[in-house]
């Protein structure tokens, strides 16, 4: 098949490779497996919260072996994790039972991987064969050899081929197991069909009535006669196993260390991950919080967690505890699950980032969250302690929930109809809150049908930061749904209020719910809304506290009322905001006994293996120690006895390869730099994740755009502690700012979007159209004035009917920041890995770097802080509004810039505040807490620009 595919390829012109011929397969298979049945129609508006269906052992779930045997195997069960199918629904019938508050229909969802050829690639490193202890099969070579040389008719046996590992899934299920179902669903799926294993199963861990850990098989699931098993039959003595357990980690189990127990065990005898369904900015409210991250490395495969080499140590740690337990932790990204493959299959010098939790962590447990004292239902302390940490559409996701019946398929319509930007991610923020309970009921009962309610009183304070019109549309997008299933005819959700008598009793069910979050919300909102629920419910009262149906209702009649609300907001709509994901990095310095070796020729070997599986031949090392020793390719040549010819042919290539692993363009002339470059940069360790936020994007004409970034109300300590290293006085007093909502530009100013305002019409002064010196559509706008600057903030005001000024200096300060107090926001130093500096010179621990002379285009290092923005450090120094100060001594506190006397910016005269740094300063200059008088206002200088801000007006 093979044959035909390649021959098909050539016929049409294509040359396709190994790997390129894998893909296509795996697609293939991918599609071959989802393609619909013969004569079934397809939904493409709904679907069944669990597309899974139930796999029989005898069906042949576990990943297939590479040949068969006639040697049977014990088979261990495995099913398809939430299968919607296979879960008996114990609790439809029970008229006695009480009313849900949620609904029971499907709703819209999106596939939870979208990645998955992305996570397939990344444990290619596991796809290894190795001979197996069971199977054999005819060496026909050897067979033939025995024949002729020793006239002996016998089959030579060799060990068959087979995949090195297996894998075992073992899922944690909680209540809040809800929102991450369709995405352990279909990464199991795709581990099953991946290849790489010899089979894979899938266990379920729950918790006991006496709060201790049981495992069941998924196959149990199914016939409903739940055995628990003990973790030690998990267990592999030939180590040729890999236990992932997938858990958000926030679980009791894990506050009172029952699953460390667990960890410990398997972690003793096979190699075992957690697989973190949050990302990393939200594991500091996990147990994962509680332990210190290190980074986990091996030189061998299959290395059990014990062994594994912990690096990066918190400087309070000399060396690694004793009885400490330490495990790789993996998140669903394709680098992620790299680099955990790799160090299983022992690649290298890789590391993977872990935790560390030492003997003591249980002490470290605040009392709030410990899962021995009373849980926090103060609604106030709740909503101030989910606002203080959720992002910005988690909290309008809750307060759209806030609105309807709490369960998975009113969640997902919601989040389809009114809130489409919001991912499981933010449903698992509001979950991981304390903001909702699961209602008691049967635990059989399918996972999606699981009711949730708000503690008493968060309800109503959610609602409060609701607009009345969007839960006008909460309650219209679900009293739609609801008819469409039921076949109601119905003109506004008002006519779900109060159930009919000659709606038949599984409507009346589904609505009654509906009706009773709804009176409530109407209640909560006063005036006429709660005039309307009082008339509707006179004679009688529609609902009983049981929630049946009061029979002889009269007939339900409709009337118009108009409302008038007067309420402070901020004018946020006008913006049209947009969800974006962007990578934030934090550097870590680790300790010198850490690193393996700063030998520069060690490290090309090392970096060289990594990209071919191959260490350097004896010609290449040659080579480079050569080229280090400063000689040339003739001299080389003749010591070893090469031609030059030979010798610059191996050199090309190398160079070819080097340059392909370290991200940039090596040559004999950089060769030395960048090797020692590299062995200094081994004392960092940079740690990235990922983080949202929101933005907006101004339309500047002829397809040019300004991304404006959401900025949140907040404080900080603006300036710099007297111990901060470079810092000085004019950075001090630090005082206490709070700073209002606004918007800033992600990039700086760039070339394109300043020749796009410079053609506005004039406000008070001409533009250059073209003023700076490195050239470049996206490379910052530079050599312009406080003046200009200002100037073009005039025209685009006038352009957009918006306001746009250049920031505060603490408007500046705080956005960099982002809610650090480190002198960078990447952390205790920097790197010219992350922003364009003068790298000649390090700040404390860092290394030296490159020195690029010149400025670089926006976003070029693909790494912003947590609010979003990018290059805040380095690149060009950024204008700010404010009079040049020589100390903080009665600085204002709320964020408005700091004038001296003039008001008229026009007018304006001496210096004006520079903040950030450049690409021809030194690292100290572009801390956080920098700032620069060298910024007279007519100063123009190609290491000077500026970002904008847009402010957010307040309106009645």
């Amino acid at each position: 098949m093979i044959t035909k595919l390649i021959a098909c390829l050539e016929e049409v012109g294509l040359e396709v490779n190994a790997e390129e011929i894998g893909d296509i397969l795996w697609l293939a298979n991918q599609m071959q497996q989802v393609a619909p049945e013969p004569g079934q129609t397809e939904q493409p508006h709904e679907k069944p919260i669990q597309p899974s269906t139930p796999i029989s052992p005898s069906s042949g779930n576990a990943a297939s072996t590479e040949s068969s045997s006639s040697i049977p195997l014990k088979r261990e069960p495995t099913v398809s994790a939430y299968s919607s199918d296979v879960i008996p629904d114990s609790g439809s019938s029970g008229e006695s039972s009480p009313t849900p508050e949620g609904l029971p229909f499907k709703a819209p969802a999106a596939p939870a991987l979208r990645n998955s050829l992305a996570l397939a690639r990344a444990l290619r490193p596991l796809m290894r064969k190795v001979p197996s202890r069971i199977e054999f099969v005819l060496d026909e070579e050897s067979t033939a050899r025995q024949i002729a040389e020793y006239q002996f008719w016998s089959p030579v046996l060799q060990p068959a081929k087979e995949r090195w590992l297996e894998l075992v899934l073992v899922v944690e299920e909680t209540s809040t197991t809800i929102v991450w179902q369709e995405t352990i669903a279909e990464f199991q799926k795709l581990m099953e069909r991946h290849g790489a294993f010899r089979n894979v199963y899938t266990w379920s861990l729950q918790t006991k009535t006496d709060g201790t850990p049981q495992i069941f098989p998924f196959q149990q699931k199914i016939t409903g006669k739940q055995r628990s098993h003990s973790p030690k039959e998990l267990l592999d003595a030939t180590g040729r196993r890999l236990i992932l357990l997938i858990s958000d980690c926030i679980s009791p189990l894990w506050w009172q260390g029952e699953i460390h127990n667990l960890l410990e065990i398997w972690g003793n005898h096979v190699p075992v991950a957690v697989l973190q369904l949050l990302p990393e900015q939200l594991w500091e409210r996990t147990v994962l919080g509680l332990g210190n991250s290190v980074s986990l490395g091996t030189i061998a495969p299959g290395v059990l967690n014990s062994q594994l080499v912990v690096s990066g140590l918190p400087i309070w740690l000399e060396e690694k505890p004793k009885m400490a337990l330490q495990f790789p932790v993996v998140t669903l990204e394709p680098e992620s699950l790299t680099e955990w493959a790799r160090v299983v299959a022992g690649a290298g010098s890789v590391q993977r980032l872990g935790v560390l939790f030492q003997k003591n962590w249980q002490e470290l447990i605040p009392k709030f969250q410990s899962p021995t004292s009373q849980p926090l239902l103060n609604p106030e302390l709740l909503i101030k302690r989910f606002h203080a940490t959720a992002s910005p559409l988690a909290k309008r996701l809750a307060g759209f929930m806030a609105a309807a019946p709490v369960s998975l398929p009113v969640i997902n319509l919601i989040q389809q109809e009114l809130l489409p930007e919001s991912r499981q991610i933010h449903l698992a923020e509001i979950f991981m809150s304390g903001l909702l309970q699961l209602i008691e009921g049967d635990k059989q009962i399918q996972v999606s049908r699981w009711q949730y309610k708000f503690v008493e009183g968060v309800r109503e304070i959610l609602l409060g930061s609701v607009k009345i019109t969007e839960i006008d549309d909460v309650l219209e997008k679900i009293s739609q749904y609801i008819a469409r299933k039921t076949g109601l005819q119905i003109k506004s959700f008002a006519a779900l209020l109060t159930p009919n008598p000659d709606w038949d009793i599984t409507v009346q069910k589904e609505v009654i719910p509906f009706a009773k979050i709804a009176i409530q919300v109407l209640r909560y909102l006063g005036e006429d809304y709660a005039a309307l629920v009082e008339q509707l419910q006179q004679k009688p009262p529609v609902l009983t506290e049981d929630s049946e149906v009061i029979p002889n209702f009269p007939a339900i009649q409709t009337f118009d009322f108009k409302v008038k609300t007067i309420a402070l907001v901020d004018e946020i709509e006008p913006f049209n905001l947009q969800a974006f994901e962007f990578d934030v990095a934090l550097i870590e310095v680790n300790q010198s006994a850490q690193i393996t070796t700063d030998n520069p020729l060690e490290i090309a070997d090392e970096i060289i293996f990594i990209k071919t599986a191959k260490h350097l031949n004896d010609t290449e090392q040659l080579l480079i120690q050569g080229i280090l020793a400063n000689q040339t390719y003739e001299q080389i040549a003749a010591l070893a006895e090469y031609s030059v010819r030979h010798l610059k042919n191996v050199a090309i290539k190398l160079w070819e390869v080097l340059s392909e692993v370290v991200g940039e363009k090596v040559t004999k002339k950089n060769l030395k730099t960048v090797l020692e470059r590299l062995a200094a940069g081994r004392h960092l360790t940079i740690n990235r994740h990922h983080q949202q936020s929101q933005y907006f994007v101004e339309e500047l004409g002829n397809g040019v755009g300004l991304e404006m970034v959401s900025i949140p109300e907040g404080s900080l300590m603006m300036g710099a502690a007297k111990n901060e290293e470079a810092s000085s006085d004019d950075e001090r007093p630090q005082h206490k700012v709070t700073v209002s909502t606004f918007f800033m530009g992600k990039y700086p100013l760039t070339q394109e979007q300043w020749e796009a305002v410079a053609a506005l019409p004039q406000i008070n002064q001409e533009l250059n159209p073209d003023p700076s010196n490195f050239k470049g559509a996206n490379r910052p706008v530079e050599t312009v004035s406080w003046y200009d600057a200002v100037e073009f903030c005039d025209r685009l005001s006038q352009y957009t009917g918006k306001t746009y000024r250049l920031p505060s200096e603490a408007e500046w300060e705080y956005a960099c920041r982002a809610g650090t107090t480190t002198p960078f926001h990447f952390g205790e130093t920097i790197t010219s890995e992350l922003a364009n500096y003068n790298a000649s010179r390090v700040y404390r621990r860092g290394v030296k770097g490159t020195y690029r002379v010149e400025t670089t285009p926006v976003g070029s290092f693909e790494i912003a802080n947590t609010f979003g923005l990018y290059d805040m450090h380095g690149n060009v120094w950024e204008w700010c509004l404010d009079d040049w100060h020589s100390n903080y001594k009665g600085a204002p506190t709320d964020g408005n810039p700091w004038f001296h006397n003039n008001n008229n910016l026009y007018r304006k005269q001496g210096s004006a505040v520079l903040r950030g740094g450049s690409w021809y300063y030194y690292p100290e200059n572009c801390r956080s807490a920098s700032r620069s008088n060298y910024g007279r206002r007519d100063n123009r200088n190609d290491n000077i620009g500026f970002r904008v801000v847009c402010a957010v007006e307040r309106i009645i």
